[in-house]
């Protein structure tokens, strides 16, 4: 049976629809809405899906209790989740610092490009808002840096849910751009100016550091964190304890590279390249003077 039930609370008159059942040699009175926000024709029909629970034999109070915990426990959930900008903090400080060489470079392309997420709950972030940054960067010709951006996202999440912050990976279903591996090589005559501007244009620090990388094709990273304690130079071998991969890799040195770190050890008192900053900004002054 349903009808409008009148309840005075603090002087204030509150109609509410019930729904009056026997239910297991039980009288109930069950709440629907209250009156008059909710038509007639919703009331029966809110009616009728409470009376078939109970003809299945299921306690429509129950039912609601169970729904009640679950809203808690999401608001609490909310209350406590932590937003994608959070997320990208935990994930430098507690894995890409310890585990990863180039954890910077990940900082800095979520900074540049994702920015937008930061003030995201985790799980509130869905795979079109990922997928419109994708398209953006893409517009702009940089597909190269929306597969990175895209893969470094990707780690992200997968790391979160491997902690139990979330279920699923927003990257999911996003495919990345398929690039054609570019091949380079530098004619005789670039060889020459190349050579030139390296050996005339530049320090004598940046063109050892240049021509080592040359001669070991070593990474700019490794180079540029080369320390004295990694050279045997009896053996002519270079040990790199750690490389992008994470794995330990040992590089022959030619008889070329073996007389620039001989004689940069002679005028070093520590790591030969102590002046990280200095290397990388006359690097790109090299590429510079190169494009005359």
């Amino acid at each position: 049976k349903l009808k409008i039930s009148w309840v005075v609370r603090r002087g204030r008159v509150r109609k509410t629809w019930v729904l009056e059942q026997k239910y297991k040699n039980q009288s109930l009175k069950i709440r629907i809405w209250e009156f008059p926000y909710v038509s007639i024709k919703e009331a029966i029909k809110k009616a009728i899906e409470l009376k078939t629970l109970m003809a299945n034999g299921i306690d429509p109070r129950e039912v609601k209790r169970q729904q009640q915990i679950e809203e808690n426990e999401n608001r609490i959930k909310e209350r406590q989740e932590i937003t994608f900008k959070e997320l990208c903090y935990k994930y430098i400080e507690d894995y890409a610092k310890i585990y990863t060489i180039n954890w910077e470079e990940y900082t800095d392309r979520v900074h540049t490009y994702a920015q937008a997420l930061y003030g995201k709950k985790i799980s509130q972030i869905r795979m079109s808002d990922i997928q419109q940054i994708f398209n953006d960067i893409s517009k702009e010709g940089k597909y190269a840096t929306a597969n990175s951006l895209l893969a470094t996202l990707r780690a992200i999440f997968n790391k979160a849910i491997k902690w139990g912050l979330i279920e699923n990976n927003s990257t999911l279903g996003i495919e990345q751009h398929k690039l054609q591996a570019r091949q380079r090589r530098l004619s005789y005559d670039e060889i020459g100016r190349f050579l030139h501007v390296l050996c005339e244009d530049t320090t004598p620090l940046i063109r050892d550091f240049a021509l080592l990388a040359l001669y070991t094709g070593a990474r700019k990273t490794n180079v540029l964190e080369m320390e004295w304690d990694n050279i045997d130079f009896k053996r002519k071998i270079w040990h790199i304890p750690k490389t992008k991969n994470g794995k330990a890799q040992n590089i022959p040195l030619t008889d070329e590279a073996i007389e620039i770190l001989q004689a940069r050890k002679l005028i070093s008192t520590s790591k030969w390249y102590y002046q990280v900053l200095l290397a990388k900004a006359d690097t790109y002054r090299i590429q510079i003077a190169h494009g005359r």
